[in-house]
């Protein structure tokens, strides 16, 4: 995770269902599943979402998007479980093994028939730690084209920050450096299989090799850890602290810069609790001039998507309403671009929770937002 940009005061709508694999039993009571470090929730058809219960108490964002021949993993999480003695904490064997109810009770890729491709957000260590148990698969694994020095073998101790958590870094080989702008494709692919239809930006700042995707079917953002939310809007009481608004359990036992806080005014007693936006730039690859240029950037792609969604959905609805005038064809409602995060946050408003955090940052140069010293220190 490394650093972090928390939007202030922004409501995320999570998934009704909430489902910890350690507590959760399937209809049958006789046959209940194995316990398990990582909680699953649905983000859209296609897409699901692992959150890992880690003994850092990171608690990243592990996407999983579904293909008939592949599955998209953006990033692996820290592998390592918060509590001893549970059956499955492996993310692959979680993946390959547990029936997940919201899969109709099948596991995400039984026994590893498809082939895994995993997109790295960027390399902080509770993103990557992961991938060695995936690499007998022969996995394809994608990293922003922006720098590739940064990930270099050289450097991924100290850049991914494992040396620090005291972790031996991963030794992995990346197969694709993806370029800004451009689309996923794989060679050798068989003749009928489908189009990925994702495409990349590069978007540092939080790191040089921050990587964001978009869903171009299912409208939906991915941007690791550029910004999120401080605290969930809907708390997960399976995670520790989770129910404590005042508490952020995930930290970085590194050396930082300064916080600055967002002391804004609190909203009304009807509406959800103050949420102080912070950034923390880390001394190994936080740069305050990429990121702005960053969110401006996701700013500008997101208002055109939703620009052509609404052009698209008018048109189509206008469509139906000329070849049958006489039917009523419901409420209409226009799509929007959704966002997801490394933590905290998925399946928000894109452009709302841009602007939000882009108005926090303005307001952090103008000097509006005081700054602290985060007492976070290299061990």
């Amino acid at each position: 995770m490394g650093n972090w940009l928390m939007a202030n005061s922004i409501q995320v709508k999570e998934a009704d269902l909430v489902i910890h694999a350690s507590t959760m039993t399937e209809a049958n009571p006789k046959n209940p599943p194995p316990s398990t470090s990582f909680i699953s929730r649905r983000v859209n058809d296609s897409t699901f979402l692992i959150i890992e219960d880690d003994s850092y108490g990171e608690q990243p964002y592990i996407y999983i998007k579904i293909y008939p021949n592949h599955l998209l993993i953006t990033d692996t999480g820290c592998n390592s479980p918060r509590q001893d003695g549970l059956s499955l904490t492996s993310l692959r064997q979680y993946i390959e093994t547990y029936p997940l109810p919201l899969n109709n009770h099948q596991p995400l890729n039984p026994s590893g028939k498809k082939h895994y491709i995993i997109l790295c957000s960027h390399c902080h260590y509770d993103h990557i730690l992961g991938i060695p148990q995936l690499l007998s698969s022969n996995p394809t694994i994608i990293a922003s084209s922006f720098s590739p020095s940064f990930l270099s073998k050289e450097n991924l101790p100290t850049n991914s920050l494992c040396k620090y958590v005291h972790k031996p870094t991963p030794e992995y080989t990346i197969s694709h450096f993806a370029a800004h702008l451009s689309y996923l494709t794989l060679r050798n692919l068989p003749p009928n299989n489908p189009p990925f239809r994702i495409q990349f930006l590069h978007i540092p700042g939080h790191t040089p090799d921050s990587l964001a995707w978009y869903d171009i079917d299912e409208h939906h953002l991915y941007i690791g850890d550029t910004f999120y939310e401080r605290q969930r809007s809907i708390p997960i009481p399976e995670l520790p602290n989770d129910d404590d608004n005042n508490t952020n359990t995930n930290t970085d036992n590194v050396e930082q810069e300064p916080i600055p806080v967002d002391h804004s005014p609190s909203p009304s007693p009807f509406e959800l609790p103050p949420t102080p936006g912070a950034i923390i730039f880390p001394t190994h690859g936080g740069n305050w001039i990429q990121y702005l240029s960053s969110l401006s950037l996701l700013l500008s792609f997101t208002t055109h998507q939703n620009l052509s969604l609404s052009l698209k959905h008018r048109h189509q609805h206008q469509h139906q309403q000329h070849i049958n005038p006489h039917h009523h064809h419901g409420n209409y409602t226009i799509p929007r671009v959704k966002i997801s995060s490394g933590h905290l946050t998925h399946s928000a408003d894109a452009e709302t929770m841009i602007l939000d955090v882009k108005a926090l940052f303005e307001r952090i140069i103008k000097g509006e937002v005081p700054v602290k010293g985060s007492g976070l220190k290299r061990t």
